[in-house]
C-alpha cells in the first residue's frame, strides 16, 4: 500500500474537500439549492457533518489513494490513445466504465476491510457482531428462494432493456 504520511496528518481535511465536492456535484445534478452560493453552503454544512465519523475519515483516507491512481492511469491511456489520432469515442466509453466498475469493487473491499461488521455479512462468516436483525436478513438473503427470485428479476430487466433498445433502434430506421 502507498503510505501517504501527509495525509494521515490532514486526514479531515482530506475527507471535508472530497466530500464538499462530491456532495456539491450531486446537489447541482439534481438541481437542489437553486444559486451555486447556496449549494456550496449546503454542501459545507454536510461535509463538516461527515467529518466528524472517525471511521468514515479513516475509509475515505484509505479510498482517495486508490481512486486516484485508477484516475491517474486512465488519464494516460486515453491521452496516449489521443496523440496516436485513434478513433477512441467507442473506447473512451468503454474505459470509463471499466474504471468506474473497478473503482465500486475498489470501494467495496476497503469497506469490508474498514467496517468489519460488513464482513460479518458475507456467507460463510460467523454472526458475531451482528444484531438479531441482521441475522435474519442474512439468513433470508442466502436462501435458494431469494436467489431464484433475484435471478428472476434481473432477468426480466435485461429483456425489458433489450426490448426498449430494439425497439429505439427501429424507431430511428
Amino acid at each position: 500500500m502507498i503510505q501517504f504520511s501527509f495525509a494521515e496528518y490532514y486526514a479531515p481535511l482530506l475527507v471535508l474537500i472530497a466530500s464538499f465536492i462530491i456532495i456539491f456535484a450531486g446537489l447541482k445534478k439534481l438541481e437542489f439549492g437553486g444559486s451555486n452560493w447556496t449549494t456550496a453552503i449546503l454542501a459545507l454544512l454536510l461535509s463538516f457533518i461527515l467529518i466528524s465519523s472517525d471511521v468514515l475519515v479513516e475509509y475515505t483516507i484509505a479510498l482517495l489513494p486508490l481512486i486516484t491512481i485508477i484516475a491517474v492511469i486512465t488519464f494516460f491511456i486515453t491521452l496516449a490513445l489521443v496523440f496516436v489520432n485513434f478513433d477512441n469515442s467507442p473506447f473512451k466509453k468503454t474505459l470509463a466504465w471499466i474504471g468506474f466498475a473497478v473503482a465500486i469493487l475498489i470501494t467495496l473491499s476497503l469497506a469490508f476491510d474498514t467496517f468489519p461488521t460488513l464482513g460479518n455479512l458475507l456467507p460463510g462468516s460467523s454472526d458475531r457482531g451482528l444484531n438479531s436483525g441482521l441475522v435474519e436478513l442474512k439468513d433470508r438473503v442466502y436462501t435458494q428462494n431469494f436467489q431464484d427470485f433475484l435471478v428472476f428479476v434481473v432477468s426480466i430487466v435485461i429483456v425489458c432493456f433489450v426490448m426498449v433498445k430494439g425497439i429505439a433502434v427501429k424507431v430511428k430506421k
